[in-house]
């Protein structure tokens, strides 16, 4: 029995493996000609990611997207697929199309003329849902903009044109799109899960309208949605708190006592602080404002454990901009402190630490 079963075995993992395979992207080894060849014999569109050997986003897509089964199943049986390296034996290809960062996927038909392209890492489903975009025509760039000029206002159109002047570096038509057509909407429009994007995606300062009405609103959104819209608003107060917090606005002397504590408020009432640490942090603003060097560094010390990790991470790249001195008893506190807080740093921030220290301890 042993003997019968070790073969049907030995014959499913074969199986498997070669479903495995079959499942993920495949990338084939041809030229651009030869694949234009091919996709006119199979009757499909060519795929060519460029790619460099450096680029961080470049190795994600390729260990964690390409790979996954349901990429393959939707872009093997649509296109012939190449991966260039855009500083090696893609150079030129990449000088046609004027790729200029990466990773950046370029789509053709089997003529050889560019369908859509696209950039950037992002996850599988963000990946498909922007290859099939840019591939079907009722939502080419072309499509998009006679729909709009035709006075099409679904939110389906609007978020995907305005990404498109965005992508394409138009931002301000971009935001403009947005914010007419959060203008034209009544509440219950805007309040909706359908219009979500107006604030996860397009909302970028507190002073926005639209920010002003999400945080008006902000227990009134439909259910499925309101955790993410919430999220967005506590990054947008913490974003105004850190330019406190960072030094810039007093370095930059543009700091308002008044629009800070407004702000604090603002934070209080909403409760934002029961839940976030932003405590610690208006202790330093408000001891960087009124403390003198010494002080702040002693606070500095009381507050740093009770700050979230981010915050940490921030209070010492801003180190130099909080404190500019030449006092050297100043700089020897200052270098003990951060030397002091190495162990729990990542190692990116230990290399940025290291070349602050090396400025104050010069």
């Amino acid at each position: 029995m042993k003997q019968i079963l070790k073969p049907i075995a030995m014959t499913l993992l074969l199986m498997l493996g070669a479903g495995t395979a079959i499942a993920q992207t495949d990338f084939r080894s041809l030229s651009f000609e030869e694949a234009l060849q091919a996709a006119k014999k199979e009757k499909k569109m060519v795929f060519i990611d460029f790619y460099t050997d450096w680029c961080g986003p470049c190795k994600n897509m390729a260990k964690n997207v390409f790979p996954q089964p349901k990429v393959g199943a939707f872009m093997n049986p649509r296109f012939v697929c190449l991966k260039l390296n855009a500083e090696k034996e893609g150079k030129e290809l990449a000088r046609t199309f004027k790729v200029s960062a990466y990773p950046t996927y370029v789509v053709t038909d089997a003529t050889g003329a560019k369908k859509m392209t696209a950039k950037g890492s992002m996850d599988a489903d963000e990946f498909i849902a922007k290859i099939e975009e840019g591939i079907d025509p009722e939502k080419s760039p072309e499509r998009m903009m006679a729909q709009y000029k035709e006075g099409k206002r679904t939110p389906e159109l609007v978020n995907r044109y305005a990404l498109y002047l965005m992508q394409e570096k138009r931002e301000t038509e971009g935001f403009q799109v947005v914010d007419d057509y959060f203008a034209s909407l009544s509440e219950k429009e805007r309040l909706s899960a359908a219009n979500s994007f107006l604030y996860t995606r397009y909302t970028l300062k507190l002073t926005d309208a639209k920010a002003q009405f999400m945080i008006a609103h902000i227990q009134d959104f439909d259910a499925e949605v309101k955790e993410a819209v919430s999220k967005r608003m506590q990054q947008l107060f913490h974003s105004a708190v850190v330019s406190y917090y960072s030094g810039y606005l007093l370095r930059n002397n543009k700091y308002v006592e008044a629009e800070y504590l407004a702000l604090k408020k603002q934070i209080q009432d909403l409760r934002l602080d029961k839940q976030y640490a932003y405590a610690p942090m208006f202790q330093l603003i408000e001891s960087r404002v009124k403390d003198d060097d010494a002080t702040f560094l002693t606070r500095c010390a009381e507050q740093y454990d009770q700050l979230d990790p981010a915050d940490q991470r921030l209070l010492i790249l801003n180190f130099t901009r909080l404190i500019d001195t030449q006092d050297k008893e100043i700089l020897q506190r200052m270098s003990t402190f951060v030397r002091s807080h190495l162990a729990t740093m990542d190692a990116n921030t230990i290399t940025l630490a290291g070349r602050m220290l090396g400025g104050i301890e010069k």
